[in-house]
This record gives C-alpha cells, sequence and structure tokens, in this order.
C-alpha cells in the first residue's frame, strides 16, 4: 500500500485487529513458519515461485516494515544492499500475472470474471497455483473510503471527494454479485475487490511489484510492459536500506482527493489538489455558473506551493524522478508570471472556503486525539464493529486536518507573492 501520512499508530492496531478476525480460518490451515511469519517466510517463498514459472527477483529486493511518517509503520520494498540505477529488479512473464488470458497482457472483457477468478482462488486455500501470490494479500483489512459508512464520510465535512465513495463496492455489487450488498458478500468476494483496488494494476495482479509502496517525489522504479511480460527496473542510484517505491499513478487526474478515495491514503509530497468551487460574488453569472476550479500543487518546504500549475508541471508527476530543484525553481517562476488579479483571486477563494469549514485545523486535532483515546478504550474491550466505524471516522478526520493544513499552506504562499509585489510597488 502506499505511503501513509495520516493514519495514527492506533488505526493501525484497529487494522489489525480487524484483519485478524477475518483472516482466522486461513490463518488455522498455514504452516507453523508462517504462523510465525513476519512477512519474510511468505516473501521468500512467494520469490521462489515467481523464479520456479519463468520470472527473475532481484537478490538484494526484499520487504520490510518501514517508518512513514512520525508514527506510520508500513510493510514495503527495501534494498538489501546498494542497487545501481538501470538495474533489473523485477521480470514477470504474463503467465503469472493474475488477471490476464493465455499467457498474454489481455484482459476478458467482463471484469467480473477476473474478480469472481480471484474470489474463488482465495476460497479454495493453500493447494491452488496462486497461493504463494495470495498469502501476503492483506486486502481484507483494508478500510478503504469505498467501504466507510455514511456516518464516516461526513466527517469529511463537505471537502473532496464530494459525495459518496462507495462507487466501486455499489458497481461490484450489482454487476458481479446480484445486487447482494456488499457488506454482506462473503469474505472472498469483498477481498478480490479490495485486491483490485488497492493493490492491481488495471485488473492486473503483479506479483513482488503490488508490495512496493506508492510515493511520487521519492519514485526511484520504472514499470514498463513489453511483449514477454513487465518488467521493474531502477530509475536512480538506491542504497541498502532505502525503501523501494513505485507509483500508483500522477498528473491531473490523480489528485489528493481522487488518490484518498481510491487507496485511503495522502501523498506526503507532491499534493496536488483540484476541486470546483462556487464564487459567492459571481451569483452564478456566466457559463460556468459562478464556478471556478481551485488547483495548486504543495511541494517540500515552507510554502512551497504551485498556484494553478500548469500541465507540463503536473505531467511530471509519477512518470519519472522528480529533481525538486528544478521543480522548486520552475514553481516560483511560475506564481511569479500570474497576474496580481489571479492572485488575489486564489487567495479570496481559498479564504471563503476556510471561512465555511465547520472546524479549525487545531479543533480537529483536539478531536482526532479525543477519538483516538476512545479507540483504544474499544481495543482493550475487543469491540469489532465499534472499532471498524471509529477507525474510518479517524482516517477522515486526518484527512480533512491535512487538506485544511493545504489550504492554508496556499494561502499563505498566495499571500507571500502579493506581498512581495506589493514591497515592490508593483501592486
Amino acid at each position: 500500500m502506499g505511503k501513509l501520512t495520516m493514519l495514527t499508530v492506533a488505526i493501525l492496531v484497529a487494522a489489525v485487529i480487524i484483519g485478524a478476525s477475518a483472516d482466522n480460518t486461513a490463518a488455522a490451515a498455514t504452516s507453523t513458519n508462517e504462523k510465525q511469519d513476519d512477512g519474510t517466510y511468505k516473501f521468500n517463498n512467494l520469490v521462489s515461485w515467481v523464479q520456479q514459472n519463468g520470472g527473475r527477483v532481484n537478490d538484494h529486493l526484499g520487504i520490510t516494515n518501514h517508518q512513514h511518517g512520525n508514527h506510520q509503520v508500513v510493510r514495503g520494498g527495501v534494498a538489501l544492499d546498494n542497487i545501481q540505477s538501470g538495474s533489473e529488479l523485477l521480470f514477470l512473464p504474463w503467465n503469472i500475472v493474475f488477471g490476464t488470458i493465455h499467457d498474454t497482457p489481455t484482459l476478458p472483457e467482463n471484469k467480473c470474471d477476473v474478480l469472481q477468478s480471484y474470489a474463488s482462488e482465495v476460497d479454495a486455500g493453500r493447494a491452488p497455483f496462486w497461493y504463494p501470490y495470495l498469502a501476503l494479500d492483506t486486502s481484507l483489512s483494508s478500510r478503504v473510503p469505498s467501504v466507510w459508512s455514511d456516518l464516516a464520510i461526513s466527517e469529511l465535512q463537505g471537502l473532496p471527494p464530494y459525495g459518496r465513495t462507495a462507487g466501486l463496492t455499489d458497481w461490484y455489487s450489482s454487476n458481479c454479485a446480484n445486487d447482494v450488498v456488499f457488506s454482506d458478500l462473503p469474505s472472498s468476494s469483498r477481498q478480490a475487490l479490495l485486491a483490485a483496488v488497492t493493490r492491481a494494476a488495471g485488473l492486473r495482479f503483479l506479483p513482488v511489484y503490488d508490495l512496493l509502496n506508492h510515493h511520487n517525489g521519492m519514485l526511484n522504479t520504472e514499470c514498463l510492459a513489453v511483449q514477454e511480460g513487465v518488467t521493474l527496473t531502477t530509475t536512480t542510484d538506491i542504497q541498502k536500506g532505502d525503501e523501494i517505491f513505485n507509483s500508483y499513478g500522477g498528473g491531473q487526474v490523480n489528485t489528493v482527493a481522487e488518490m484518498f478515495r481510491k487507496y485511503g491514503f495522502v501523498d506526503e509530497w507532491p499534493q496536488y489538489h483540484s476541486w470546483e468551487q462556487r464564487d459567492e460574488e459571481s451569483d452564478g453569472v456566466g457559463d460556468d455558473g459562478g464556478m471556478n476550479t481551485m488547483h495548486f500543487l504543495v511541494l517540500p518546504g515552507q510554502n512551497n506551493v504551485a498556484i494553478y500549475p500548469p500541465s507540463s508541471m503536473l505531467s511530471q508527476i509519477g512518470d519519472h524522478v522528480l529533481n525538486i530543484d528544478d521543480l522548486l525553481a520552475e514553481t516560483e517562476k511560475h506564481n511569479q508570471g500570474l497576474s496580481t488579479q489571479q492572485l488575489i483571486h486564489f487567495s479570496k477563494m481559498l479564504a471563503d472556503l476556510i471561512a465555511t469549514l465547520i472546524t479549525t485545523v487545531e479543533e480537529d486535532t483536539v478531536i482526532l486525539q479525543q477519538m483516538n483515546d476512545s479507540l483504544r478504550m474499544m481495543i482493550s474491550q475487543d469491540l469489532h464493529g465499534e472499532i471498524e466505524q471509529l477507525t474510518d471516522i479517524l482516517s477522515a478526520i486526518s484527512y480533512r486536518i491535512q487538506f485544511k493544513q493545504a489550504i492554508r499552506t496556499a494561502l499563505d504562499a498566495t499571500n507571500q507573492v502579493l506581498s512581495s509585489r506589493n514591497d515592490a510597488g508593483e501592486l
């Protein structure tokens, strides 16, 4: 899963408890090694399986738990030794890419066929061909917004992603499960969709590759599909002990809100925010009804924000290794090229949005701490259903804190540019 910047230790503990209850049946059938496994045994078994079936895995690629942010411990890829730029980390022939047809990259026309096949493999347990791959799938415990209740969604306070987040689960229920409500489906069916959401690349399940975490700011690999299969290559030198990252996507489509809706996490950096907002002073005049597209790109450092970033800047995200110095220089030049009228309007719209928010960042931080205390109490009392609901609410609150902080940062950056023009006598 990706770089998590919003979940607290308590949320992660809750996820472990929820996942443990869902995996009891599978755990009962595992070997002693697997029961005691921290992930290494299953990973080594997966690597052997890949190699036995025509694939290649670099000896210096491993998995371990990484510290993400101040609290989060997340499983992901690691360099077991120094790896040079341009090294092959992984090769997967199509016959071990789950979901494809007849050793080709082709997918079935009916997406449900892939998901139902995945569920069948999960139900089959340890015997099938795909077990070494499925043994590392923990997606059933994923608490992505698609599975949230309306109460949890309401904690977003109307911030993007707007409205319901259950589009994927609703689609699955209506198209693949005879309209059975997603939460009422067998665990294998739920796991199939959640695995597709959190692990698959266009319904192609890529063993080993999908154990890597997403980070567009620290992306150090490139994945290419060729006639023979899929190849993962390093794009920079990676030092021993450093994490190995992939990208779930970038550009203009994968905004912070969209990434959160799909995967339930927020990039540390870069963060591309985009949403539609009505200008209340416009009275709905014009073809757009007074709606404005508000968008900005948050980069590392204090108030480093590209205001109305051009597509040429956004297209770099998720495509290759980012040169942060070049990107910051491009951001400064771009912001200085914006008209004073654009900057004033942008500043006003952000200030208007902040004024409509129900709570401040400071108030949300207090609420988050109080609810974390409640979660710890629920964990001690083994209240699984309540834990799941509160975990989602905590995620929503953490997300809205980050969203509000980004708005503040963008507003400060805009006013900083305006202030420099005022000092220069340009206003």
